[in-house]
């Protein structure tokens, strides 16, 4: 086998493996195409997977996987740039949503409640996978 194909078949098993306790976050620029952003990005079918809107001057950070809370495990600004996304979604709730978002879940009030951060962040930003 080359390289290459050994580094093919590498991409295609770490994709392959389901991260169910973790949470992808994916950066575009306001605006930007859904779908252009995650094509540098790998993950597997099911995975969760949010892509937030990144309004700072310098270029987005790279994908990253995070664990239980963002609002810990990040640092402070790309956490606010998230909360910036989720006000702007909020904000633009008649507006066309991007087709590489999964669709808005039907979640009860009672069920929203008991939601973590990252399950709320997941359903307002949360993609196709």
């Amino acid at each position: 086998m080359t390289a290459r194909n050994v580094q093919s078949r590498i991409t295609k098993l770490e994709a392959r493996s389901a991260r169910p306790d973790e949470i992808l976050v994916v950066w575009r620029m306001p605006d930007g195409d859904v779908a252009e952003a995650l094509k540098g990005a790998t993950f597997a079918k099911g995975d969760k997977v949010i892509c937030a809107e990144w309004f700072g001057d310098s270029p987005p950070p790279e994908p990253r996987w995070y664990g239980d809370e963002l609002r810990r495990a990040m640092p402070p600004g790309e956490y606010e740039q998230i909360n910036r996304t989720i006000d702007h979604v909020a904000g633009n709730h008649q507006a066309k949503r991007d087709p590489g978002f999964a669709p808005f879940p039907s979640i009860t009030e009672d069920r929203m409640k008991r939601m973590t951060d990252n399950e709320l962040t997941h359903a307002i930003l949360g993609v196709r996978t």
